[in-house]
């Protein structure tokens, strides 16, 4: 998803709705902040993994706004 994406998303609710992401185990948590990350697309091997992580290499980055765990 885009932030342009993201933005028209967020354009069909309530300016004061609460935005909630998921906690660690259970539950949900209130978004706290935001953060722009570099990262690399790597598919993911298994179900439970993500298909982009930190890479080393400037070349292989993709920038990137992450919403974090609080």
């Amino acid at each position: 998803m885009t932030v342009k994406e993201l933005i028209e998303e967020l354009q069909k609710h309530p300016q004061d709705k609460m935005v909630l992401v998921s906690a660690y185990e259970e539950g949900f948590d209130e978004l706290e902040k935001v953060h722009e990350i570099k990262v690399a697309y790597k598919p993911k091997e298994n179900y439970w993994q993500g298909n982009y992580e930190d890479y080393p290499l400037d070349e292989c980055l993709i920038s990137a706004i992450l919403l974090p765990r609080p």
